[in-house]
């Protein structure tokens, strides 16, 4: 289906709405109605007319206007929430799918922007003068700070701001916040992991990607000053006392854009001389030929983030095939490299069991790669409120905030009822423990509760 399509059923709905009931509603009830029967529609494919008659419209009508849209609305959430309790906070957020809203373009692995900004204090370094000359055709701007540069985009909504984040690099010297720890959610168990941030903005465009929200750059930010990086990371290292990871993958994919700015060479040299850390280049891709160059070090892991199929063509745009995936990770670990896996998001549809079962059996299929996997994550699909509207804005296929029951939790982000993610993890640690993996398997995001309901133990951890 079509972003227009889209449009139009949503233009359907509401006219719908007008003509059929005999009193007027007010703007929040009427998007209320609307989003569930949007959500309906798309979820279960079925037409207006099926709607209103598995709620039985006309007969609410015909019983008087008393309470009509409560009685209306309290049918079409026992469609689309058929678990609801009261009590649950459902958060029924309205449609802003605007006639303006033009699918974003898929990646196709290719760097191609048309601006490059450079700040006055990196525009002579080695680094930022390479990674200019890959762009021959671009208009470079040299500015005296990132701000001066994102003035000119100021604006623009931030799905305008999003969209094009390709076409403007931003090459800026990074001054602070060189080494953050990873901004798990309040309440939830902490895995240990550290990011360092190498950069902001990723090429590839996934559906639920958080930073659709996050992110109020017109573009993509590089720090040129990458080799800087080294006395931040020695210093870390001494104050951490034991073995840590420490990623690049929470603001941007680690490798998707490795080609382009050669940062694996770097790090990987640096992470040599580490004594307690490990980094984590975590990808998509399938690329990784800058990293094979480099002479493998157990302070080094590569990891790829896994779903099915279907999930990754249609949710994670620009992003590498599966199989492709694995076969990297293949190469890795031949190359004497250790590795990892990331199942997260796991998305809940039909049959999603039999899917993601297919997907552990064809990692482990190769026995390198169950003696060199060093951990798996997994992770529910969940998201902040106003990220489903910017990716209705962003994408024409979202049946994955459809499809499957997200509530609102006690910290407000919308979330599988407990009971179903604590299957959906069980599950998949079975499927994994069954190739006799020594792989460390733990969550990601998730409160102690949902922990002790697990095969799991939180007290296990990375060695």
């Amino acid at each position: 289906m079509s972003m227009v399509q889209n449009k139009q059923i949503i233009s359907k709905i509401y006219t719908f709405l007008e003509q059929k009931l005999p009193i007027k509603i007010g703007v929040n009830k009427k998007n209320e109605l609307a989003r569930l029967i949007y959500e309906i529609s798309q979820a279960k494919k079925v037409s207006l007319k099926e709607i209103a008659e598995a709620v039985d419209v006309d007969t609410i009508i015909k019983d008087g206007k008393s309470n009509l849209f409560h009685k209306i609305k309290k049918g079409l959430i026992a469609i689309r929430y058929p678990s609801f309790e009261h009590g649950d906070n459902l958060h029924l957020m309205p449609l802003k799918i605007r006639d303006e809203n033009i699918e974003c373009k898929p990646w196709d692995f290719n760097l191609k922007p048309e601006s490059i900004f450079v700040e006055k204090s990196v525009k002579d370094m080695i680094w930022t003068c390479e990674f200019i000359k890959k762009f021959p055709s671009a208009k470079v701007v040299v500015i005296n700070s990132f701000a001066e540069g994102a003035r000119n985009f100021s604006r623009m909504t931030p799905v305008e701001i999003y969209n094009p984040r390709r076409e403007n690099i931003f090459l800026i010297k990074n001054k602070s916040a060189f080494i953050k720890i990873c901004p798990c959610t309040k309440g939830c168990v902490r895995c240990g992991y550290w990011i360092l941030n190498v950069g902001f903005g990723c090429p590839i465009d996934c559906t639920y990607c958080y930073l659709q929200m996050y992110s109020n750059s017109p573009g993509i930010i590089l720090p040129a000053n990458i080799e800087e990086y080294f006395n931040y990371i020695v210093e870390f290292d001494k104050k951490v006392g034991k073995r840590t990871r420490i990623g690049t993958g929470e603001f941007t994919d680690s490798l998707a854009l490795d080609k382009y700015t050669n940062y694996s060479s770097y790090l990987i040299s640096f992470f040599r001389e580490t004594k307690n850390l490990v980094l984590e280049l975590k990808t998509k891709v399938a690329d990784i030929n800058n990293v094979l160059k480099q002479k493998p070090h157990r302070n080094v892991v590569l990891s790829w983030s896994m779903n099915p199929d279907h999930i990754a063509e249609k949710y994670e745009q620009g992003s590498s095939k599966i199989e492709a995936r694995i076969n990297a990770a293949l190469l890795a670990v031949k190359k004497g490299y250790k590795i990892a896996f990331h199942f997260d998001p796991l998305v809940y549809y039909d049959g999603w069991e039999n899917d993601y079962r297919n997907v552990v059996e064809e990692m482990f299929l190769h026995e390198e790669i169950i003696k060199h996997t060093v951990w798996v994550s997994l992770g529910s699909l969940r998201y902040t409120p106003g990220l489903k509207q910017a990716a209705e804005q962003r994408f024409s296929e979202n049946n994955m905030f459809y499809r499957g029951e997200f509530f609102v939790d006690e910290l407000g982000k919308f979330r599988y009822p407990k009971e179903l993610r604590i299957d959906m993890y069980n599950k998949m640690t079975n499927w994994i423990r069954s190739f006799k993996t020594h792989a460390w398997i733990y969550l990601c995001m998730e409160p102690e509760d949902v922990w002790a309901g697990t095969l799991l133990n939180k007290e296990d951890g990375f060695k």
